[in-house]
């Protein structure tokens, strides 16, 4: 990973994180590999949260969280997911105000169109996002990686086409939306909701994790291939 990292800093490209942890994990990340670098953003717990890095360190973006908060009722969504038997919820390190998760592996197509009846007829808007054949999220309708990664690409002045998301489950799938403009890659360890997804914007890498990044910003002319290798 750090050698694609001094790769993309040799050749100008900003770095974001987008992922479903907090910002404590993406500094024990640092932390526990001894990393001077950092990523000039974080989208975390979903896209719920952006972090922006400056002289200080990151600091929270309120622009982002007033922006989702518009129509959330994170007491609704709570009640009804209350009724919902094989939902489990996950530690309260992946709670926030404008994230509600939990474990969900049985049942899984039953209480999904449940949960979204449930939240049509309550008059409520929610995203409701299963990753990985066992993680549920619910987060504001205006929240997501997607509406996120436009937000910032936006905060930076930066057109659709000079971006490029990359990802391996589904709760990566909202930015790579076609709809948004971005080009996208999917790793070569995806989950199969990513690895089946097919949309002319989306690139298959062969490659795992940091390789199959790096080939697929091969694939959009962003980076030369390594001593040769396509």
């Amino acid at each position: 990973m750090f050698q694609l990292w001094e790769q993309l800093d040799r050749e100008g490209i900003t770095l974001a994180f987008s992922t479903g942890r907090h910002l404590a994990s993406i500094e024990s990340f640092y932390a526990e590999h001894d990393a001077e670098r950092r990523a000039d953003a974080c989208l975390c717990m979903v896209g719920t949260e952006i972090f922006l890095l400056d002289s200080a360190g990151y600091r929270l973006d309120e622009g982002w969280s007033e922006h989702i908060q518009v129509g959330w009722d994170k007491r609704a969504i709570d009640r009804i997911m209350d009724g919902i038997p094989e939902a489990h919820l996950q530690p309260a390190e992946w709670q926030s105000p404008f994230k509600a998760s939990y474990f969900l592996e049985e049942n899984v197509t039953a209480r999904l169109d449940e949960i979204h009846e449930s939240l049509e007829a309550a008059g409520l808007q929610a995203k409701v996002v299963y990753s990985a054949g066992r993680f549920l999220d619910l987060l504001p309708i205006r929240s997501g990686k997607g509406g996120a990664v436009r937000y910032l690409a936006e905060e930076l002045g930066m057109a659709p086409s000079a971006v490029v998301t990359s990802g391996d489950t589904g709760n990566d799938l909202d930015m790579m939306r076609p709809d948004l403009g971005f080009r996208c890659i999917a790793v070569g360890n995806a989950a199969p909701e990513l690895a089946e997804y097919r949309e002319p914007n989306v690139y298959h890498a062969n490659q795992p994790y940091a390789a199959g990044i790096r080939e697929g910003l091969e694939h959009y002319g962003w980076l030369q291939a390594a001593d040769g290798n396509s």
